[in-house]
């Protein structure tokens, strides 16, 4: 089969049906279209191919679940909030920095210190999913440590979406109560907001 000679739609239909050569179409097709969007926006040419790299990953991941009308519409809108996506964590970052760098609080001075803090928060955490019960466990790693949307957390755990954000809600008060004294780093780090 010609792949070249189908059109985007054509192309979708046999790509949800996991046709790795319709894929590979779709890649050729617009690969280069995106990634001169992604380096005119952030003039960067390595960060450029790899946003444009992982777009196209998580496009093959989400092949049976993405409602994608236009392919085109659906890539670039990708790229647009991996974009802000990016820039989004340049601001924590810089805030986080900001933050060491301003504090009177000695782990800001020590790098050594700083890693123990880390260490310190992240048994921390440990031990507060450890109190949850299971399936509010569960839905907090799911949704705080491995960054799945509550479509994706629902699917996996068989439970109503309702449900997955009832547990998030649990979970995160629990964890704000059980990390106060880590709040701040927390917050910094993005697991409870």
């Amino acid at each position: 089969m010609n792949y070249s000679a189908l059109s985007d739609q054509e192309l979708l239909n046999l790509f949800k049906g996991s046709d790795e050569s319709a894929f590979k179409e779709i890649y050729l097709r617009y690969w280069k279209e995106v990634y001169k969007v992604a380096y005119k926006k952030i003039h960067d040419r390595e960060l450029a191919e790899e946003l444009t790299q992982n777009l196209f990953v998580d496009l093959w991941k989400r092949r049976e679940t993405a409602v994608i009308q236009s392919l085109s519409a659906y890539l670039f809108g990708a790229l647009k909030y991996a974009i802000i996506n990016y820039f989004k964590s340049l601001i924590v970052q810089e805030n986080y920095h900001l933050h060491l760098q301003t504090t009177e609080q000695p782990y800001a001075s020590n790098s050594a210190d700083h890693l123990a803090l880390l260490n310190d928060l992240s048994e921390a955490i440990n031990k507060g999913i450890a109190l949850l019960p299971k399936k509010t466990g569960e839905v907090f790693k799911l949704s705080r440590i491995h960054n799945c949307s509550v479509k994706d957390i629902s699917r996996q755990l068989n439970i109503s979406e309702k449900a997955v954000e009832y547990h998030i809600t649990q979970s995160l008060k629990t964890m704000r109560f059980h990390l106060k004294e880590y709040f701040v780093l927390a917050l910094i780090l993005g697991l409870l907001v």
